[in-house]
């Protein structure tokens, strides 16, 4: 039964404590995020890309699930091909490419595929790397800060201080790098609207100065169209007021015109055409209303 003299129980043995929880090789985890795709979990192959977050995949990987349109949420920031961009790596002279581990000989874990092409830093996690969005290209943090620049030291093209992403940040860093790429998407939309409004302003410039010649053109054209219709107007105004003045003239009219004209005396009048005013003699003979009916009831 145990404990007759010959054995020591340990505490272990006797008070049961709560067990830990397993923790996990910080090195190994290091190694396998450098050296394998984010979303497959399959090594790293040419060509490599990266996401404005500063994680490394297969462009392979990218393209087949862009394509299918899944919805993974380690690809919930990648809306195409412009939100990553493929990696401008310098290969490692000295890696050299070991099989399957078969433990009858060292191997190298800290042996990095691609080195920095300034100061030949491994990239195997050890040491910090970022990449510059507009080319692409991996250099080591310590040449960033040790030669200091606003051209890439490996194209020698241009760039701003907001393009540089590290490369798989760690997780405290993650919400800056975060907060950076929105601020970086939200320029690149402000830049393009601008573009857009002054492209706009250009065609319209055109389109007025265009529009400017033509009026002006059309502008005499209707002046040479007024000045021909008044011509007209003039003439048909002269002929009105030349029968107006030969109607005035005229003897019947004279007579029309004195006071003691009277159709019902007019010779040349008919009955019918006289009965029309009051001066006929029908028209004086009508009966009138009666003062209290005021209705006649004459029909």
């Amino acid at each position: 039964m145990g404990c007759d003299g010959g054995t020591i129980p340990r505490r272990d043995e006797l008070v049961k404590t709560k067990k830990k929880p397993e923790q996990k090789d910080k090195n190994s985890e290091r190694l396998y995020r450098w050296h394998h795709c984010a979303i497959s979990q399959t090594p790293l192959k040419t060509p490599v890309v990266a996401c404005e977050m500063g994680r490394m995949y297969n462009k392979e990987e990218i393209l087949t699930r862009l394509l299918d349109k899944s919805s993974e949420p380690g690809m919930s920031h990648i809306r195409g091909l412009k939100d990553i961009k493929e990696l401008n790596l310098t290969l490692n002279p000295g890696y050299k490419q070991v099989g399957a581990n078969k433990g009858d000989a060292y191997t190298d874990h800290q042996a990095a595929k691609y080195i920095c092409p300034v100061t030949s830093l491994e990239m195997n996690g050890k040491y910090h790397f970022s990449f510059v969005w507009s080319c692409g290209c991996v250099v080591s943090d310590r040449a960033l800060k040790e030669v200091r620049s606003d051209v890439c030291h490996k194209c020698g093209q241009l760039y701003d201080e907001e393009d540089v992403i590290p490369l798989n940040p760690p997780e405290e860093e993650q919400e800056n790098v975060r907060a950076r790429m929105v601020s970086r998407r939200a320029m690149a939309k402000m830049a393009k609207k601008a573009k857009k409004i002054e492209k706009r302003a250009a065609e319209e410039d055109n389109e007025t100065s265009a529009t400017s010649s033509s009026s002006k053109g059309k502008k005499a054209a209707k002046l040479l169209e007024g000045a021909s219709s008044s011509s007209d107007s003039n003439k048909s105004s002269l002929r009105v007021q030349g029968m107006a003045s030969a109607v005035l003239r005229d003897k019947d009219f004279e007579k029309i015109r004195s006071a003691s004209f009277s159709v019902a005396s007019d010779p040349k009048a008919s009955e019918v055409y006289k009965s029309l005013f009051d001066t006929h003699k029908t028209a004086q003979k009508k009966p009138s209303a009666h003062w209290v009916t005021c209705n006649p009831q004459y029909f």
